[in-house]
């Protein structure tokens, strides 16, 4: 995605929000106005009547409905000039409604538009632990992503392990890769069977049986698919992270249309139990290549 369709997005994206609220703004203004008007609640402060007004000395005039909407704006955002006024009891019950809905939606749609403009909210999450899983008959490094909203693409991961001694870092493994978009479910595997992973799954063995600590890092920079705004996560785990299981449990399922539905986030974390045999497997097996 260029920068300028990028910026396309996110102009649009504005546009529409604020389109939408001045709709509501308006609908707020209007709304008020009619009310004024029909409830005949406020009139116009004697001192502001022209001297050259027809109604001079004959009484204050009638408001009508284009001063009830200069009225309904001037309270809508608690100015107060004055010059007009409420007159009953319901009018200024009218008046304090008026100004404490101005005070929420003024607040909200500054909150909104600083959603929208500034940060995405962070929907993107990770399994708690890291799982050695054994698939295809390879051992691997597992993490399930998890996406609660937009599509994500252009993902570029990176993933670090390493070790403290002495008081001083000692890496043990690091990967950058792409990634497939992350839509909804995404499965980041590191082949541990691989000779390039072979500092890996040392690492990881020295880790469960010696118990010394390994530290891991998952990270991916992506942008939003909508909007084109980059969006980056982070996530820290350690040895006492790291959990041995076989497949994860199904999150959703699909349509005859290929779409995904029945969304269980609850599975989000669940993982079949691996037998003993395998686990003790991955402590004796040979690494291929």
């Amino acid at each position: 995605m260029t920068l300028g369709m990028r910026s396309r997005f996110k102009t649009r994206e504005v546009l529409l929000f604020i389109l939408i609220s001045l709709c509501v703004y308006m609908v707020f203004i209007f709304g008020f106005a009619w009310i004024y008007f029909e409830t005949e609640s406020i009139e116009m402060t004697p001192y502001s009547t022209p001297y050259n007004h027809p109604g001079f000395n004959q009484g204050t005039p009638k408001i009508n409905f284009e001063k009830a909407v200069y009225f309904s704006i001037v309270s809508f955002h608690t100015i107060g000039f004055g010059d007009i006024h409420p007159v009953t009891q319901l009018g200024r019950q009218i008046v304090m409604i008026q100004s404490t809905i101005s005070l929420f939606f003024t607040s909200i749609f500054s909150g909104f538009l600083v959603y929208f403009v500034i940060k995405r909210p962070q929907d993107v999450f990770t399994t708690k632990k890291v799982y050695i899983r054994f698939r295809n008959h390879h051992y691997t490094l597992s993490l399930r992503l998890g996406n609660k909203g937009r599509d994500i693409i252009d993902l570029k991961s990176k993933f670090e392990a390493w070790t403290i001694e002495n008081n001083t870092r000692i890496r043990a493994f690091r990967v950058e890769e792409e990634l497939p978009d992350l839509e909804k479910i995404l499965y980041y595997d590191i082949n541990l069977d691989e000779k390039s992973s072979y500092p890996l799954r040392v690492a990881i063995a020295d880790a469960l049986v010696n118990k010394t600590m390994l530290h891991m890092k998952f990270s991916f920079i992506g942008n939003d698919i909508k909007t084109g705004e980059q969006v980056a996560y982070a996530k820290y785990y350690d040895s006492r992270h790291l959990s041995f299981g076989k497949m994860f449990l199904n999150v959703y399922s699909w349509d005859p249309n290929g779409r995904r539905k029945n969304f269980r986030w609850g599975n989000f974390e669940r993982i079949e139990t691996m037998e003993k045999g395998v686990i003790d497997g991955f402590f004796g097996k040979q690494v291929n290549g």
